[in-house]
């Protein structure tokens, strides 16, 4: 067993080593400050390549998501509006194999005439292809496509296949199956009062979204307000009235707005749309033309009741379909 210290010893050992630390400072304490210099320049040397990296890198990524959002641009079809501000938004136009939602008013048929003007812009890359049309047999609240108007907006009513139904649902699936059908221009279906139910709209939407990707065409959904979540763009388009210097002019206006869009871009404008040419101009843009150079256009002074032509007539007269001037011009 080891004897055990005396304490007194053992105090008096420390008291004598505090006192030679008191006296003598160690050499380590007058070079703690370099020390601490050299520490600090190293971290900020080290911080100041660190962010140099990082920025580089940032940079890196940036230029590689342009060149890899142009590739997508440049691989995928869309459909051009004609209108720079609602292309510019949509990176080119409306893209194929996707669902857009195109949204109005009740008893307005502006959402619908929008809809025709993109698809006879649709027939210019496939001509020959049918368009299929999903809507009640009696619906008009949005606009009741009758052959006569569908010509004189510029399409042939042969061409547009009508899926009708008086229930929404089994109109969307009937929508749903189109949309996976190759060699279609285009698909459109008005959904009612189906947008009421969210949890029900938002599965529609996911549904649609997966069927779009399998075919080759374009879908429209037409109805009222609905929450876009789901599809590739959302619209909204009214009726715009005419002033006083287009009282005669009988080309429809409407008031558009891009309100979604797959890059979170946003557009508006008022514009006009031409059957003759077949064509989207912003309504600024559109200069007031006599009475006499517009399409289509009578005065109503000139025509008695006797000579009046029965709008029948003015499609099909002895089985001759009428040559309206713009299917010349386009």
């Amino acid at each position: 067993m080891q004897p055990l210290r005396d304490p007194k010893s053992s105090q008096s050992q420390n008291d004598s080593y505090l006192d030679m630390v008191a006296i003598q400072p160690s050499p380590v304490d007058m070079h703690a400050p370099a020390d601490m210099h050299a520490k600090m320049s190293n971290g900020l040397s080290n911080g100041m390549s660190n962010g140099a990296s990082t920025g580089k890198k940032n940079s890196v990524f940036a230029s590689l998501k342009q060149q890899i959002e142009a590739q997508q641009v440049t691989d995928r079809p869309y459909l051009a509006t004609g209108l720079t501000c609602f292309d510019t938004a949509l990176s080119g136009g409306l893209a194929h194999q996707h669902v857009h939602l195109m949204t109005g008013p009740h008893n307005d048929a502006a959402a619908t005439g929008f809809i025709v003007a993109l698809l006879r812009a649709q027939l210019h890359q496939r001509p020959n292809a049918p368009i299929i049309w999903c809507s009640p047999r009696f619906s008009g609240q949005y606009g009741h496509l009758c052959a006569e108007g569908v010509w004189a907006m510029g399409l042939n009513p042969a061409q547009v296949i009508f899926v009708h139904d008086g229930h929404p649902a089994r109109l969307l699936s009937a929508f749903e199956e189109a949309l996976q059908t190759t060699g279609v221009a285009g698909v459109i279906a008005e959904y009612g009062v189906l947008a009421r139910k969210s949890d029900q709209w938002l599965r529609w939407a996911q549904r649609l979204r997966r069927a779009a990707r399998i075919g080759d065409s374009i879908g429209f959904l037409l109805g009222p307000p609905a929450a876009s979540t789901g599809f590739e763009s959302g619209w909204s388009i009214t009726s715009k009235a005419g002033d006083q210097n287009q009282k005669q002019d009988w080309r429809p206006r409407w008031s558009v707005q891009l309100t979604k869009s797959s890059k979170g871009r946003q557009a508006v404008a008022d514009i006009c749309y031409c059957p003759v040419s077949g064509r989207m101009h912003l309504a600024r843009n559109m200069m007031p033309e006599a009475q006499s150079d517009l399409p289509f256009s009578e005065t109503a002074s000139a025509l008695s009741p006797a000579a009046a032509i029965p709008a029948s007539k003015t499609i099909c007269q002895n089985d001759v379909r009428a040559s309206y001037p713009h299917h010349y011009a386009s």
